[in-house]
């Protein structure tokens, strides 16, 4: 054994992990894919914020791979629903208008948006 052998070594096990660690990121998002305006039940249509920081995923519900966290009071537009609108286990479709998240689409648990007075 020479004394490069335990550089080839450490460099060989940084590929194997990233190999592994690609492979493992690959399986987590294909676990659950992106899901779009078809799962909606309910069209909205309206401009308004999150009342608290929510996670902000890739379908509606928690089984759903968390994409970021929209912070409270991040504009969003609320294009549609997936169960009733006045039920708090239904979830929103947005396209975030404010902060880090801006122009992306995602789905907010209902709850966590706001929704203004009706006159």
């Amino acid at each position: 054994m020479n004394a490069r052998t335990p550089a080839r070594l450490t460099v060989t096990t940084m590929l194997a992990l990233s190999v592994v660690a690609g492979v493992t990121a690959t399986t987590a998002s294909a676990a659950s894919p992106a899901v779009g305006a078809s799962a909606c039940t309910t069209s909205v249509k309206l401009n308004t914020d999150v009342n608290t920081t929510v996670r902000f995923r890739t379908g509606p519900g928690t089984k759903y791979l968390a994409t970021g966290q929209l912070a409270k009071g991040t504009k969003v537009y609320w294009a549609c629903n997936k169960g009733s609108t006045g039920s708090a286990k239904s979830w929103g479709l947005v396209k975030v208008k404010s902060g880090a998240h801006k122009n992306k689409i995602g789905w907010v648990a209902r709850t966590y948006i706001n929704t203004p007075m009706q006159f």
